[in-house]
């Protein structure tokens, strides 16, 4: 049995499809009753479980033999997976493979990377096997404009500097070979698309595949911050993902990691692909 959190999310749900087409049991986890029907109806087990709730979480992990650990981007994220942690310890789970963030180390200087940080440093020290998935910004983020894109032909960005976005499909799949292959205990997996573009290049793609004119226009940091957390965000979450973003304009986000194609023996999604099937998304 393989536990599956954040299975509804944008990694969680392609995990739990590539899993089960490995026909392997797959018990998938979310926190929304209302979603667990569509779960079930990919033919998998489907629970509900609150980080904040050692019981559930304990319940979600029983019997599993591994567990795939991912939080929303949240002020207490490390006290979530923290929990997770715990419960998959007590419940003799083997193997935990954690979505962290690319650059996560204790010597790293930004918030999210020493809070990741901490949660892998903790997960180290449980005797339990680990590997780290580190992603870098995913291409699914774009659909977050769609609607501005759509509307006004124009693309906000944001991060001010080239960046090697990923699909977070290939982070499911690199997962799931984590999940399920042999040597990868005790690694950690920085993971990137194949190309580093800045929002220029975004905004050529976005024309090409539309068909229409889409142009980019810087977005301050303090206007970035201001949408986030008009969406919802915590502003000290909102001020770490602008302390992220900050890195983009030093090249710091433009490094490029083989680790897709070394894993799965196959080339890392292009984002003018990711464009070219969301397409109806971005002109509506």
């Amino acid at each position: 049995m393989i536990t599956v959190f954040g299975a509804t999310g944008n990694t969680g749900s392609s995990l739990v499809d590539t899993l089960l087409a490995k026909g392997l049991d797959v018990r998938a986890v979310t926190s929304n009753p209302s979603k667990l029907g569509p779960l079930k109806a990919k033919g998998c087990e489907a629970v509900t479980a609150n980080f904040t709730d050692p019981t559930t979480l304990q319940s979600a992990c029983a019997g599993a033999n591994s567990i795939y650990l991912v939080t929303p981007a949240h002020r207490d994220m490390r006290q979530w997976k923290s929990n997770a942690i715990k419960a998959a310890q007590s419940a003799g789970v083997r193997h935990v493979v954690m979505g962290t963030g690319l650059g996560a180390s204790p010597e790293a200087r930004l918030t999210l990377g020493q809070w990741h940080s901490e949660n892998q440093e903790e997960l180290k020290q449980t005797g339990m096997d680990w590997t780290f998935v580190q992603p870098t910004y995913f291409m699914q983020n774009l659909l977050w404009q769609a609607g501005t894109i759509a509307k006004d032909g124009v693309y906000h960005d944001d991060l001010g500097g080239p960046v090697a976005w990923i699909d977070a499909r290939d982070i499911a799949d690199v997962a799931a070979e984590a999940l399920t292959g042999s040597g990868y205990e005790g690694k950690a997996l920085g993971l990137t698309g194949p190309e580093a573009l800045t929002g220029e290049d975004i905004a050529a793609v976005l024309s090409e595949a539309t068909g229409r004119s889409v142009t980019c226009a810087p977005l301050s940091a303090d206007d970035s911050k201001a949408a986030m957390m008009a969406g919802g965000m915590h502003e000290e979450i909102a001020a770490a993902m602008i302390e992220l973003a900050s890195l983009a304009p030093k090249g710091y986000l433009a490094g490029i990691e083989t680790t897709v194609s070394d894993v799965l023996g196959r080339p890392a999604r292009r984002l003018r692909d990711f464009v070219a099937e969301n397409r109806d998304a971005f002109v509506q």
